[in-house]
């Protein structure tokens, strides 16, 4: 189910889709809004538009860093990757404190 708040696509579709979508609902509906009175708005809080825009933007990128990815692999192959389990752990344990606040328990 598609959530348009302000023109603002919280669904995944690309923006251009959502702009269209919301262009066809304005042109059916404008008739009914000129002899009805304003019903409520609804607002979304900043974090909400912000995390709208990071999903848009994150959309845009690839998945994978696949220029990352083939020089790694041709590290290991030559024998000059090197592990520091020390920053794996590092990053282990920050990725716990970062997820520690969440109830991430299914219900």
């Amino acid at each position: 189910m598609a959530i348009n708040l302000n023109g603002l696509d919280l669904s995944g579709a690309p923006a251009s889709a959502a702009r269209a979508a919301a262009t066809a609902q304005s042109n059916t509906t404008s008739a009914q809004d000129a002899t009805q009175q304003s019903g409520p708005q609804v607002t979304i809080t900043s974090t909400a538009a912000l995390m709208a825009r990071l999903q848009e933007a994150l959309a845009a990128k690839p998945a994978v860093d696949w220029a990352a990815v083939n020089a790694i692999s041709r590290a290991i192959e030559a024998g000059s990757y090197k592990v520091n389990p020390d920053k794996v752990a590092s990053g282990l344990i920050n990725s716990e404190r970062a997820l520690s606040p969440l109830d991430l328990s299914e219900a």
